[in-house]
């Protein structure tokens, strides 16, 4: 095996994939190997050797993505420094994201947006809902950090998360299946088959299934275990490749449903206010015989999500320029209920209660449209790219509250409305300089027009019987910025590149949804946030290429931060708490001492204040001096091992440990997550042609238990729990 280096943000998370990455049908973020086993890629849209691409991009391959056991979108956070993507309270379907001081903490709501970027085959993913998509049949995924302004579609504020499914080529033919069982019941079933249609067609079709029918949390209330998941992904996808002439069409349909979000109840010292007397997860004790897995509400809680996607990908050559046309469309259903404080601790025993029962039902669908045209003038000096996108959008979603916890009876549920539509130019360029030197300009423009209409009950009825009163908010807003992008970089030597750069991210302002008897919480709209971001990077390769370490060093000038507030019982809001600066580095370093062994490691750090607060934001009132979702350090460290047996056989083994720092979940700064230890490992054995492999995955082996967020600012505290230890036994055959 050998070690892949792909940027300045990839080469440990590479560093055990036995695969080079290949160019396939007309996705942008190809990677494809040179003729001296270099690796090349398109993170800025044009294909470039990896180790001078002047972008902090990781790059997972399916093979890879399979031997660390990543399941889906959120499992990536185990190897990206600096990334947080971790449990929300909605469906398990989503997640909250944090990234070089942006986050986003109200995933589950129709008007929240992410600032990361979502794209799946270069198709922009508005909604945080149902992001956390199983990844099934994935040729790879890359991880863009830092602002992606210029080249990408929508708030790309911190970054970029793009999956890339597999596509048939002319002439491609394969034949892949798996079939696993493992922990909680859990059956794991993959198959993908290629096949070529004639001389310029392929064709494919894939298909996953898994089922985890057992649940991990004991809920005392109903009797039973809870935390089942079901999910499906169906694909097909047809690419036509004449040579000047390339398209791909690609449809998908996925459904996931379990057992929804699940908190477990706590006890705490006090009820924290913010940062003066914050509490940690180590104070923390479960309330139901001090065990961390056993919850208490008696309602079903539950999380159903439908995804729809269509794609339709052109691509046609004229001479030197390429005329690109990328059409999505996408259809989303998004439903939850649970209990957000786990239930009432009973007075008497068995008299179970729900303390905060919240239900939803949200759909969505989205409309994209981007055309490109890029290409090399100046007797090749000149690489180009320049382009078009709209962006359109409609949602609605219903919320409906029981919560005894403070009101005797059920509210009336609260109506969302929400209308986006969205338009970019763009274009950027690279010169080179000389043969060792090159700059890059870009800029993109950006206006969004968003609408929004909202019916919430505003009170209780005077007599019995009666409706409830109840309030409209009507409000349209429009946002536009210019986020433009400066870089250099220089070729100091064959092995050390370098490169700095100078980029603006930005993401829209918007309205807020969750809200309870509150209409002013929805008539509140908050503006944008921009950054400006600096970065400069060295990637360089020792010892013959077996050694590589990739260094990258970022000073993040945010203005308008945008940041979550608790407003009264239940209701949160987006707020513009002022203005932050960020400092870190990401460092990653792997190597291959001996052949069949790969070594890597990386550490992330981060150091961010408040440089400004509104004193009418919630972070300034509670006292908050540290950005939510930020954590100090964060590291991870591992190997691989791969040797014959006696020449009839391959043996593969790896594992790795992932720390995640200390970091505050909260605007208020009222909860830190305490750091956390994780490890993950694997042995395979395979047949001499890679054909049958037979392997053992263990996630969490020392079985280390671990709160990473939750609701604690009233006196029924609750938390979010990750899984215990789980192992997953596979077969597999493959035929490529």
């Amino acid at each position: 095996m050998r070690i892949i280096s792909l940027s300045v943000s990839s080469a440990l998370a590479l560093s055990f994939s036995p695969l080079a990455l290949h160019a396939q049908g007309t996705n942008d973020a190809v990677g494809s190997e040179a003729d001296d086993g270099r690796i090349l890629v398109t993170a800025q849209r044009r294909e470039q050797e990896l180790q001078s691409t002047p972008v902090a991009v990781t790059a997972l391959t399916g093979d890879m993505l399979d031997m660390m056991g990543i399941e889906n979108v959120q499992d990536l956070g185990r190897t990206v420094p600096n990334l947080q993507l971790l449990p929300v309270t909605a469906n398990p379907s989503t997640f909250q994201v944090g990234l070089r001081g942006g986050s986003e903490q109200v995933s589950g709501i129709i008007v929240s947006e992410p600032v990361v970027g979502i794209y799946v085959d270069d198709v922009y993913r508005a909604r945080l809902q149902g992001a956390n998509s199983q990844l099934g049949d994935v040729e790879r995924v890359e991880i863009l950090r830092g602002p992606q302004g210029t080249l990408y579609g929508r708030n790309n504020f911190s970054g970029a998360v793009k999956i890339i499914t597999r596509t048939p080529g002319p002439g491609d033919e394969w034949v892949n299946a798996s079939i696993g069982y493992g922990t909680f019941d859990e059956i794991n079933a993959q198959a993908s088959i290629g096949q070529a249609l004639g001389e310029n067609f392929g064709i494919s079709v894939s298909a996953l299934y898994r089922d985890q029918s057992d649940g991990w949390i004991y809920n005392r209330a109903q009797d039973r275990t809870i935390g089942a998941e079901e999910n499906v992904l169906l694909r097909g996808k047809l690419a036509f490749d004449n040579g000047p002439l390339r398209i791909s069409a690609a449809a998908s349909w996925g459904e996931d449903k379990n057992d929804g979000y699940i908190p477990v109840a706590v006890s705490l010292p006090r009820v924290p206010t913010g940062k003066a007397d914050f509490v940690t997860t180590d104070d923390a004790t479960p309330r139901f015989g001090n065990d961390p897995y056993v919850t208490e509400y008696p309602q079903p809680s539950l999380g159903r999500t439908e995804t729809l996607a269509l794609t339709l990908d052109i691509a046609y050559d004229i001479g030197d320029v390429t005329l690109r046309s990328i059409t999505g469309y996408v259809d989303l259903q998004d439903d939850f209920r649970w209990d957000l404080a786990a239930g009432l601790a009973p007075a008497t025993p068995g008299a179970f209660s729900p303390a905060f029962d919240r239900n939803s039902v949200a759909r969505a669908d989205q409309f994209t449209q981007e055309l490109q045209l890029q290409g090399t003038s100046l007797d090749g000096r000149l690489d180009w790219i320049a382009g078009v996108f709209y962006f359109d959008e409609s949602g609605n979603q219903s919320l409906t509250d029981n919560i005894p916890l403070f009101f005797l009876f059920n509210l009336d549920p609260t109506f969302l409305n929400i209308e986006t539509q969205s338009w970019a130019v763009f274009s950027q360029g690279t010169y080179a300089l000389s043969d060792s030197v090159s700059a890059t300009i870009g800029a993109r423009y950006t206006e969004d027009d968003k609408s929004f209409d909202a019916d919430i009950q505003s009170g209780f009825a005077e007599m019995p019987g009666d409706p409830n009163p109840r309030t409209s908010v009507v409000l349209d807003r429009k946002f536009t910025s210019f986020t433009p992008k400066f870089g250099l970089d220089v070729r100091v030597t064959d092995d050390l590149f370098a490169y700095a750069s100078i980029s603006k991210g930005f993401k829209g302002g918007g309205f807020n949804g969750l809200s309870v008897l509150n209409p002013a919480v929805l008539a509140a709209s908050y503006g944008p946030q921009s950054v400006w971001a600096y970065e400069g990077g060295l990637k360089a390769e020792f010892a013959d290429r077996r050694v590589t370490t990739n260094l990258a060093v970022f000073y993040n000038d945010i203005a308008d931060l945008q940041q979550t507030a608790q407003i009264g019982v239940g209701s949160f809001a987006q707020q513009n708490v002022g203005d932050a600066t960020l400092l870190g580095f990401e460092l990653e370093v792997s190597a291959r001492p001996t052949p069949g062994l790969n070594l890597f490691g990386n550490l992330g750090f981060q150091d961010g204040e408040y440089d400004r607060l509104d004193p009418a934001s919630q972070a300034f009132t509670s006292g908050a001096t540290d950005l939510p979702l930020v954590s100090k350090w964060s590291w991870q460290a591992g190997f691989s091992y791969e040797f014959d047996l006696a020449d009839l056989a391959l043996i593969r083994l790896g594992a790795d440990a992932r720390y995640a720092g200390d970091n505050f979940v909260e605007v208020t700064n009222s909860l830190l997550v305490e750091g956390y230890t994780r490890v993950n490992g694997f042995v395979s054995l395979s047949t001499q042609d890679e054909r049958w492999s037979l392997k053992l995955q263990g996630q969490n082996l020392t079985d280390e238990t671990n709160f990473v967020s939750g609701f604690v600012s009233t006196g029924n505290p609750a938390l979010t729990v990750l899984k215990p230890r789980t192992v997953l036994l596979t077969l597999a055959y493959k035929m490529d």
